[in-house]
């Protein structure tokens, strides 16, 4: 108490006050820091693609639940020549076109898009605990997504319509087997801190007469975007949530002029008020800097609320098919691409593979 009321001395004596009273700065310190206990305790994860990592994996993983439906997933896949025993078959490739046919889908049913970094976070903690082939990979990311969006949403997408992005490939019964295989190898800790998450919550340090509320909300934008970027590349899998969204603030903050010296210097030293977050810190500046070149190479400009279409969103085509995989595979077996490699279209439009979709083993 003597803290917080400390806190909230302090942040008066500023040239500026905080847009959050008193109270809700006490608020905001606690909620901040039970996401930080979170996010370090329960859904860590861990660079599962490394091939230490999968030496290590492949003695300690436990099986699958064990069920006839899961393994004629399995026999399905060897069938067609894709017989990898262990998650060494998966690599960055996989995981970038899976975020990115996760956002088309959202947007396709008008879902949040926080909902895909719930989604792509459920699946890269399962990864990280259980070995898995091609297909077991597709049907566990569809049934991350599908968990993500029932636990998240409050309109509701059916497992039939789930079924049907898979071509019919995989069955209803599979998807609900696969569920509770994630639900009890992640314990049921299936609501991660994301990175925008944590973006919503350090908005409350902004000094109030640091900038309009149009200029804000434009601020928080960019950010978003850039936690997005963050949320498709395989490099951010191992970094604090916490940490990337800070990272996605300061660079918002540099990309635009709304902030003064001031305002960037007060919403900083805010910081000390929770525990175990530094945005000076060694990972946030890593992370600053993937996000920037992930920006630059990717041939982004950003523009201002004012300056964007009326009705504020970009037309997605419908999403395809999940096992649009197999097609990619076969033209790209040349293994995990270069995150900040040539130009890249933005997470709401982007398509899922590059060249021609073709359905499972045609």
């Amino acid at each position: 108490q003597q803290s917080h009321k400390k806190s909230c001395g302090v942040r008066r004596e500023g040239r500026r006050t905080l847009s959050v009273t008193c109270f809700t700065m006490v608020d905001l310190v606690e909620r901040v820091n039970v996401l930080v206990k979170q996010e370090c305790e329960r859904y860590t994860c861990e660079d599962y693609l490394s091939p230490s990592f999968q030496s290590k994996l492949a003695q300690d993983s436990k099986p699958l639940l064990q069920s006839p439906l899961v393994t004629s997933v399995q026999l399905a896949a060897a069938s067609h020549g894709n017989s990898s025993s262990s998650s060494s078959g998966i690599n960055e490739v996989w995981r970038e076109k899976i975020c990115e046919w996760s956002y088309q889908v959202v947007d396709h049913f008008d879902f949040s898009r926080e909902v895909v970094a719930i989604s792509i976070t459920i699946l890269d903690m399962f990864l990280s605990k259980q070995v898995v082939d091609k297909k077991i990979f597709q049907l566990a990311a569809m049934t991350s997504l599908y968990l993500a969006i029932k636990l998240n949403e409050r309109g509701t997408l059916s497992m039939k319509s789930m079924i049907e992005l898979s071509r019919g490939y995989f069955m209803p019964e599979q998807m609900r087997v696969m569920e509770m295989s994630i639900l009890q190898t992640l314990s049921w800790h299936v609501h991660p801190p994301t990175p925008f998450c944590f973006v919503r919550h350090f908005a409350y340090l902004f000094p109030q007469t640091s900038c309009t509320s149009t200029q804000k909300h434009d601020l928080l934008e960019l950010a978003r975007f850039l936690t997005e970027l963050s949320i498709i590349d395989y490099y951010f899998v191992d970094r604090r949530p916490s940490h990337i969204a800070c990272a996605a603030l300061l660079n918002a903050m540099d990309m635009t002029t709304h902030i003064d010296y001031h305002a960037h210097c007060d919403f900083l030293s805010n910081f000390k008020y929770f525990d175990g977050l530094d945005p000076a810190c060694q990972e946030v500046n890593e992370c600053r800097s993937r996000l920037l070149d992930l920006y630059n190479a990717g041939g982004y400009v950003h523009t201002p609320l004012g300056d964007a279409p009326s009705d504020g969103r970009t037309e997605t085509i419908s999403p395809v098919s999940v096992n649009a995989f197999d097609a990619f595979s076969r033209h790209h077996p040349s293994g995990p691409a270069t995150p900040c490699g040539g130009k890249r279209s933005l997470p709401s439009s982007s398509h899922f593979v590059e060249d021609q979709v073709v359905p499972f083993g045609s």
